[in-house]
């Protein structure tokens, strides 16, 4: 399970299920296509610092936490892909809503209609300070690698072997524990009424 502000239901995992995979297959499919540009255009921040191959390394990763039960906090690093995964992931969702009757998809076990990732972040993001260091381009203590040499050629972002940060257990938690932001009835998600 993932380390975040609120305790995700089990809707939020669903969703968080479905983009880790389907966004992998996507990344993997621009990058044997060799479409660099749209890698960077739909992941502006996550292309300057890892190349297709280790955005689906940490997203495998995400995945593997995810159907963990124990609890992982998350790095910067993975943060950053999480949330412009997430935002791909919604993006893509609702644009395909119109595709299907009464305007929901299935995801995992629920028929969801509109996913807000704004509100998603708001609930169970810490924060996006993660945003901020890559704009800087430090992460920690490491520099994030830039695509040329010093002699002025590119480098194969392939032969590049950046180390994806290890996910550490938590074993004391101290986030928020609410009811289900998906009620019976709902088509959109998050769904909070008068919560």
């Amino acid at each position: 399970m993932i380390y975040s502000q609120t305790k995700p239901d089990p809707v939020f995992e669903a969703i968080l299920k479905e983009a880790f995979t389907s966004e992998a297959s996507e990344i993997q499919l621009l990058s044997d296509d060799g479409a660099i540009d749209s890698w960077e255009g739909l992941y502006p921040e996550t292309s300057q610092r890892l190349c297709p191959y280790e955005a689906v390394r940490v997203l495998v990763q995400l995945l593997a936490a995810l159907n963990d039960s124990q609890v992982y906090r998350l790095t910067d690093l993975h943060w950053l892909v999480l949330y412009e995964t997430l935002k791909n992931f919604c993006a893509t969702h609702n644009d395909l809503l119109d595709d299907f009757d009464q305007h929901t998809r299935p995801i995992g076990d629920y028929h969801i209609g509109e996913v807000d990732g704004e509100a998603l972040v708001n609930i169970y993001f810490w924060d996006t300070d993660f945003l901020f260091c890559n704009r800087e381009g430090t992460w920690g203590d490491r520099q994030t690698s830039d695509s040329r040499q010093r002699d002025g050629t590119e480098e194969d972002p392939a032969e590049e072997n950046v180390a994806i940060p290890v996910l550490d257990p938590v074993s004391e938690l101290g986030w928020i524990v609410r009811e289900s932001y998906f009620r019976a009835g709902s088509t959109r998600y998050p769904d909070c009424g008068d919560m």
